[in-house]
C-alpha cells in the first residue's frame, strides 16, 4: 500500500492539518496526527482545483496531495467512476425528460427523502431492508454465538417496535455498527471488544434502533442514491427502488447522517434507556471508548458519526441531575457471558 503526505481540511479551508494518506482500489484513508482515520470511498470523491480532491456533500472536506503518483492513481480511479455513470445516465434520460417539471425541485432532495421515508409502508420498508441485508451480509463472517447473545440483550431491553428488530454480530476488527432499513442492525466484533460496560452496548443498540425506528436509515439511503430514487417514488415504482437499494446494499455500512439526525437518535436512545432505568452515561462511556487512541485508529463508526465531543456535551447536559441507575441483573448476566 502506497503512502503519501498530504493536507486535509474539514468544514473550513482554514482548518488544515497534515495527514498521511494511503489508497486502495476501494477508498482513500486519511490518517490524522490525533490517531483518527477518515475514510473516503472513491464513489464519494470529486475532483477540485489543481491537486485538490473533495468529499461529496457537507461539511466541506478537502484533501491536497502534491505527488504525481497520487494524482495518477486518483485520475485512474475517478475515470472508472465517471465511466460507470454513462450507462445509467443514458438509461435514465427518458425519465429525466418526463420529469422536467420536478427537476427544478431536486435541490430539495434531503427534504423529499425525509418525506418519502415517512410515506413508505412499514411492510415494504422491512422487505426492502431484508433484501438489502441478504445482498450485503455475504461479505461478512457471522459470529453466531455473539449474535444470539446480543439479540438476547436487546430483547431484555423490552423496546416495542413495529419493525422486526434483528441484530447480527460479524467478525470484523473495525469498530463499527450500522442499521439497515426495516429493523436489521449489524455490529462488528471489534466494537464489542472495546466496550467495558453493558451500558455502552445498551446505548449503541438504542442509538442504532432509533435510526431504524425514526426512519433515519431509510431517509439517508434514499438521499444518498439521489434523484433516481426520487423519480421512482414520484411515479410509484417501488420495485425500482428495491432494485436500486439491493444493488447498492454495501453503502449501508457507510451511510452518513446529518448532525440533527444524530442528535435525534442520541436523545431518543437516551430516553429509551432512562425509561428502563439504565444509566444514560452509557452513551458517554461509549463515545469515550471510541475517542481512545487505540480505538480511534480503526473506528469506522467514528468516521461516519463525527463530533463526539459535542455529543458528549449535550448528553451530559440532558443527564444533569439524573440518578445513576444500576444495570438490571438480566442484562448484566448476558453481558458477562458475552465478554467471556
Amino acid at each position: 500500500m502506497q503512502r503519501f503526505e498530504g493536507l486535509y481540511s474539514y468544514d473550513s479551508p482554514d482548518n488544515i492539518q497534515p495527514a498521511v494518506v494511503t489508497v486502495t482500489n476501494k477508498r482513500i484513508e486519511i490518517h490524522l496526527k490525533d490517531a483518527r482515520v477518515v475514510y473516503w470511498y472513491w464513489y464519494n470523491v470529486v475532483k477540485g482545483n489543481g491537486p485538490d480532491l473533495h468529499h461529496a456533500g457537507l461539511p466541506l472536506q478537502t484533501l491536497k496531495v502534491a505527488d504525481a503518483a497520487f494524482a495518477a492513481i486518483a485520475a485512474k480511479q475517478l475515470s472508472k467512476k465517471y465511466r460507470s455513470y454513462v450507462v445509467p445516465f443514458l438509461a435514465g434520460l427518458g425519465i429525466v425528460i418526463a420529469g422536467l417539471l420536478l427537476a427544478a425541485y431536486f435541490w430539495l432532495i434531503p427534504f423529499l427523502a425525509g418525506r418519502a421515508a415517512q410515506s413508505l409502508p412499514v411492510e415494504y420498508e422491512t422487505e426492502m431492508g431484508e433484501s438489502a441485508y441478504k445482498a450485503m451480509i455475504g461479505d461478512f463472517k457471522v459470529n453466531e454465538a455473539k449474535t444470539a447473545l446480543v439479540n438476547r440483550f436487546f430483547g431484555a431491553l423490552h423496546i416495542p417496535s413495529a419493525y422486526p428488530v434483528k441484530i447480527t454480530v460479524v467478525e470484523e476488527r473495525q469498530l463499527n455498527a450500522f442499521a439497515v432499513p426495516g429493523g436489521r442492525i449489524v455490529v462488528f466484533t471489534g466494537l464489542l471488544e472495546q466496550m467495558q460496560r453493558p451500558e455502552e452496548l445498551a446505548a449503541l443498540l438504542a442509538h442504532e434502533f432509533s435510526h431504524v425506528e425514526l426512519r433515519h436509515t431509510t431517509r439517508a439511503l434514499l438521499q444518498s442514491l439521489g434523484t433516481y430514487m426520487m423519480v421512482s417514488l414520484v411515479f410509484g415504482d417501488l420495485s425500482g427502488i428495491s432494485a436500486v437499494v439491493v444493488e447498492n446494499a454495501n453503502t449501508l455500512q457507510h451511510l452518513e447522517y446529518s448532525r440533527s439526525l444524530e442528535r435525534e437518535a442520541d436523545l431518543n436512545g437516551l430516553a429509551l434507556l432512562e425509561a428502563r432505568h439504565i444509566n444514560g452515561e452509557g452513551y458517554i462511556w461509549l463515545f469515550r471508548t471510541l475517542q481512545k487512541d487505540g480505538a480511534a485508529a480503526h473506528s469506522e463508526w467514528l468516521s461516519s458519526h463525527p463530533d463526539l465531543g459535542n455529543r458528549i456535551r449535550y448528553v451530559e447536559e440532558r443527564l444533569r441531575g439524573a440518578s445513576a441507575d444500576t444495570v438490571p441483573a438480566g442484562l448484566q448476566e448476558i453481558w458477562t457471558e458475552l465478554k467471556k
